[in-house]
C-alpha cells in the first residue's frame, strides 16, 4: 500500500528579530539611492514650472522605474521564498480580511494626514509646498485615471515591499529596536516625497510610521498596507480634482 507524500510544513512566521535579510552594502546602496533620487526629484520640481509630455507616458516611466527598483531590491535578498511568504501568505487571515483592514488603515491614515496638515497650516513649513507639480501629475481623462490607478497600485506594492518589507526587517535585524526602525523607515519614506515640498514630508512620514506599526502588528504581512497605500495614492487624485468644485460651491456667510 502506497501513501501520498506528506507536504512540507509552511514556513514559520514570527515577529521576533531575525538575522539580516541582505548584505549591508546592498541596503546602504539602496538608502543612498533613495536619498539621491529624492534630492534630484526635488531639484527638478523646483526648477520646472510646467509639465510637458503625455501623462500616460509619465505614468509608464514611473511604473517602470518602480518595478526596476523593486527588482534590484529583491535581487539582494538572501531567502526570497521566506521573504515573500512572510509578506503575502498568512494563514491567520484571508485576503478579504486584509482588504477590509487595508481600507480601515487608509481611513486612519487619512485622518492622521488631515490633522497634521491642519497643524502645519499655522507654521512657516506650510508655505513650502509644490502644489503645481502635484497637480500636473493628476489624471483628467478616463484612460489617464486607469493609468493613475496602475501607478497607485504599483506604488502600493513596490514601495511597501521596499520600505515596510525589506528596509524595516533589515533595520530591526540590525538594531533589535522595532520602534526605532519603524520611525527611521517612516522618515525615509517621507523624504522620498520631497518633490512635493517640505510640507509633505511630515504627514507622509507619519503615514509611513503608521504603516510600519500595522505591519509589525501583522507579523510582517504587507497586504493591508498595500491596500491602504494604493487607496491613498489613487483617491488623492479624486480629492484634489474635486477641491476647486467644492470651494466654488461652498455656502458663503
Amino acid at each position: 500500500m502506497q501513501y501520498a507524500p506528506t507536504p512540507p510544513p509552511p514556513l514559520p512566521v514570527s515577529d521576533a528579530p531575525n538575522e539580516p535579510i541582505a548584505h549591508w552594502t546592498h541596503t546602504l546602496s539602496l538608502i543612498v539611492f533613495l536619498l539621491v533620487s529624492a534630492s534630484f526629484a526635488h531639484e527638478r520640481a523646483t526648477t520646472t514650472t510646467t509639465s510637458t509630455g503625455s501623462p500616460l507616458l509619465r505614468y509608464i516611466s514611473t511604473m517602470t522605474l518602480e518595478w526596476l527598483l523593486l527588482g534590484s531590491v529583491i535581487a539582494g535578498i538572501y531567502h526570497r521564498r521566506a521573504f515573500f511568504f512572510k509578506a503575502f501568505v498568512h494563514r491567520e487571515r484571508s485576503w478579504a480580511e486584509s482588504l477590509g483592514l487595508g481600507a480601515a488603515v487608509y481611513c486612519i491614515g487619512f485622518i492622521v494626514i488631515a490633522i497634521i496638515g491642519s497643524a502645519l497650516y499655522f507654521t512657516p513649513l506650510f508655505h513650502h509646498r509644490n502644489e503645481d507639480v502635484v497637480l500636473a501629475m493628476l489624471p483628467h481623462t478616463l484612460f489617464q485615471f486607469l493609468g493613475w490607478f496602475l501607478v497607485s497600485l504599483t506604488a502600493g506594492i513596490c514601495e511597501e515591499v521596499i520600505f515596510r518589507g525589506y528596509l524595516l526587517q533589515q533595520l530591526i535585524a540590525w538594531t533589535r529596536r522595532p520602534i526605532l526602525s519603524i520611525l527611521a523607515t517612516g522618515a525615509l519614506f517621507g523624504c522620498l516625497h520631497l518633490y512635493e515640498g517640505l510640507a509633505a514630508i511630515v504627514p507622509l512620514a507619519a503615514l509611513g510610521i503608521l504603516f510600519g506599526f500595522v505591519v509589525r502588528q501583522m507579523k510582517g504581512d504587507l497586504r493591508a498596507v498595500i491596500v491602504a497605500h494604493t487607496l491613498q495614492d489613487f483617491l488623492v487624485a479624486l480629492i484634489a480634482l474635486a477641491r476647486p468644485f467644492l470651494l466654488r460651491h461652498q455656502p458663503h456667510p
